[in-house]
C-alpha cells in the first residue's frame, strides 16, 4: 500500500511541476460548463466560451468545441464556478485520488504502478477523464462477484463519460450477464436524458454532429495509438468509422469463448484501446485492469518515458513512432492474444498407446 502511495505522490509532484507545459483537455469541459452558467450554448466554440475568463489560453483551442459527451460538461459544472487555475488544480487532485484509489482497490503491483506512471502523469497534466474511469472500472471489477447491479451501473457511467467503454456492455451481454447489460445501458441512457434536461434539449445531437469532425481532425495525430491510425497510415484517407467497426469485430469475435467463460472485462481492455478511432497514450494506464507480464511492463516503461519526454518538449516528436507507438501496440496485441488463447479449449494429447496384442 505505502509503496503505491509513494509512487502516486511522485506522479502528483511531477504532474504539478509540468502543468504549465500541458494544453489542458479539461479546458473544453470547463468552457462548456461556464457557458451553461452564462446561458450560452455548451456546444459552442471553446475559444469563444473561454474568451471572457481565460483570454490567455482561449486561442489555443481554435474553432473546436468540446469533443466529450455532454455528461463531461455536467461533471464540470461545480468546478466552472471557480477561477480556471483553481478549477484545473482541483480536477487534477481529484483525478490523482482516483488513480491511487484504483491502484489500492486492484492491488496493482508497485512495478506496474511505476511502469504506467508516465501515462498517468500525462493524464493528470491534460486533465482527462481516464483517471475517473479507471476508478469506476476498478470498483466494477471488485463488485462483479457480489453486487452485480452496482457494478453494471458503474459501467454505464463510464460509457456516458467516454464512448469506448460501451464495448463492455456488449461483453456483459455475451457473457450471459444480460440483466447487468440492461442495467448498464439503462444507466447510460438515463444520464443522456439527464444531460438533455439540465444542459438543454439537443445538446447530445450537437455533440454527435461534432464527433466525426473531431475524429477526422485528430485520427492521424502521432499520439493516437489506435489500429485505425495504423490502417490509415497504410491506406491514407480511409474512413475511420468502418475501420473502427472492422477492428472491433476482428478483435472481439476470437474473444467470445473467453468472455462466455465469465471474464467479461479483462479480455476487452485491449479491444477498447485498439479499436477506438482515437486512443491516446494516456489511456494506457488502464492496462493495469488486466495482468501485465514483465516484458510488457518493460515496453510500457520505455514508451511511457519517451511519450512524457516528447510531451515536455525534451524529445522531438518526429520519428518517435517506433519508440512510442510500436511498444504500446505490441503490449496491447500481446494482451489480446493471451486472452484469446485462454478462451480456447486445451488441445487433446495424442494417443501414443500401443495397439493391444491379438
Amino acid at each position: 500500500m505505502w509503496l503505491r502511495l509513494f509512487i502516486g505522490i511522485i506522479c502528483l509532484i511531477v504532474a504539478l511541476l509540468l502543468l504549465p507545459r500541458f494544453q489542458s483537455d479539461f479546458a473544453q469541459d470547463y468552457a462548456a460548463a461556464r457557458g451553461w452558467w452564462a446561458g450560452q450554448d455548451t456546444n459552442g466554440r471553446t475559444a469563444d466560451l473561454l474568451s471572457e475568463c481565460c483570454a490567455g489560453i482561449a486561442p489555443l483551442y481554435g474553432g473546436m468545441q468540446t469533443a466529450h459527451p455532454p455528461f463531461a460538461t455536467l461533471l464540470a459544472l461545480p468546478l466552472a464556478r471557480l477561477p480556471w487555475p483553481l478549477a484545473r488544480t482541483a480536477w487534477l487532485i481529484a483525478s490523482w485520488l482516483a488513480i491511487v484509489g484504483a491502484w489500492q482497490i486492484l492491488r496493482v503491483s508497485p512495478w506496474l504502478c511505476a511502469t504506467t506512471a508516465s501515462f498517468w502523469i500525462i493524464a493528470l497534466g491534460l486533465g482527462t477523464h481516464e483517471p475517473l474511469m479507471f476508478l469506476l472500472l476498478a470498483l466494477a471489477f471488485q463488485l462483479d462477484s457480489h453486487a452485480r447491479r452496482p457494478a453494471a451501473a458503474l459501467i454505464g457511467l463510464c460509457a456516458a463519460i467516454k464512448v469506448y467503454p460501451a464495448v463492455l456492455i456488449v461483453g456483459l451481454w455475451v457473457s450471459g450477464r444480460r440483466q447487468m447489460a440492461l442495467v448498464a445501458a439503462s444507466v447510460g441512457a438515463a444520464i443522456l436524458i439527464l444531460c438533455e434536461l439540465v444542459l438543454g434539449f439537443g445538446v447530445t445531437l450537437g455533440w454527435l454532429r461534432f464527433v466525426p469532425i473531431n475524429t477526422l481532425y485528430y485520427v492521424d495525430e502521432i499520439g493516437n495509438d489506435s489500429l485505425v491510425r495504423l490502417v490509415r497510415a497504410i491506406i491514407p484517407g480511409a474512413p475511420p468509422a468502418p475501420i473502427a467497426l472492422a477492428a472491433l469485430l476482428l478483435l472481439f469475435v476470437p474473444l467470445v469463448p473467453r468472455i462466455r467463460s465469465g471474464a467479461w472485462m479483462q479480455p476487452l481492455i485491449p479491444v477498447m484501446l485498439l479499436a477506438s478511432p482515437l486512443s491516446w497514450r494516456h489511456y494506457m494506464g488502464l492496462v493495469a485492469l488486466d495482468n501485465v507480464r514483465p516484458f510488457e511492463q518493460a515496453c510500457l516503461a520505455l514508451a511511457g518515458l519517451a511519450a512524457l519526454l516528447v510531451g515536455m518538449n525534451l524529445l522531438p516528436p518526429d520519428n518517435m513512432a517506433p519508440i512510442v507507438q510500436g511498444p504500446l501496440l505490441l503490449v496491447l496485441m500481446l494482451m489480446w492474444y493471451r486472452q484469446a488463447r485462454l478462451g480456447k479449449p486445451p488441445t487433446p494429447a495424442p494417443n501414443l498407446a500401443l495397439p493391444a496384442e491379438t
